[in-house]
């Protein structure tokens, strides 16, 4: 619903420098970026970071408003409460990662969770067919580790922001939201200090928890048969804190 136009922004964009009969380099030169990254925002492939959405403004002669927009509005028109909320928005929606990085980032990492996620999977099916999943919360245990390993590892290794906007730098902030993955811990604060330790120990802690849950639920099982101790729900225990301290430790030692 808040889905930036692209392709309108790119032709506008492109519309106002050879207004203003400026080259793509003579643009780029302002805002202290390259021409390639120019030609990008020009063609609709990716936007500018949310940082230089001002001065590119300025150079262009035009609002933020109008740059969101597509389109130049009249000074007589206002904008609604909706429209207003909708620029918002959008504006917070610019990415300061290239499509390139993204994608070297898939190259890399995508043998990593493919490997982790059929060991994974396969480890969870062998719990399962060798009985031991009769335990009661064990397979329910089982079925959350390979689902959020499988689901949440995925946007950890290939969607997850690797940079905070600048307000997080600015502002003391516990609450981070895309999409639909949300993290809020009450007195951990994030910014661009710590998010990308906490953006690695995530991607670490949710390969390794994906694989090593599987082999640790059978060994406490038989261990809870042969001895009657109540181990099983250990497991779970030590999961979710490991979930924990995969997030509060690097927040707080490089906060």
């Amino acid at each position: 619903m808040y889905e930036l136009d692209k392709a309108a922004f790119g032709h506008f964009l492109a519309q106002l420098r050879r207004e203003k009969g400026m080259t793509q380099k003579e643009l780029a030169a302002t805002l202290y970026v390259s021409d390639k990254a120019v030609s990008k925002w020009e063609r609709g492939l990716s936007v500018p970071d949310i940082s230089l959405l001002v001065p590119l403004a300025e150079q262009l002669n035009v609002t933020v408003a109008e740059l969101l927009q597509g389109r130049r509005v009249e000074e007589e028109q206002r904008f609604t409460r909706e429209e207003t909320e909708e620029l918002i928005r959008k504006a917070l929606t610019f990415s300061a990662e290239p499509p390139e990085r993204r994608q070297a980032r898939t190259k890399k990492y995508l043998p990593v969770y493919v490997i982790c996620c059929v060991l994974g999977v396969a480890g969870a099916l062998a719990v399962w067919a060798a009985g031991l999943a009769d335990i009661e919360g064990v397979l329910a245990l089982l079925i959350v580790d390979v689902v959020f390993g499988v689901v949440y590892g995925a946007y950890a290794m290939f969607w997850m922001a690797e940079t905070l906007p600048r307000y997080y730098d600015e502002n003391r902030i516990c609450n981070f939201a895309q999409g639909a993955f949300h993290i809020h811990i009450p007195g951990i604060y994030y910014n661009n200090r710590n998010w990308k330790h906490i953006v690695r120990a995530f991607r670490v802690w949710s390969m390794a928890s994906l694989v090593l849950v599987p082999p640790c639920t059978a060994g406490a099982v038989l261990l809870e048969r042969a001895t009657g101790w109540q181990v099983c729900g250990a497991v779970l225990v030590v999961y979710i804190a490991s979930l924990f301290g995969a997030i509060v430790i690097p927040a707080k030692r490089f906060e």
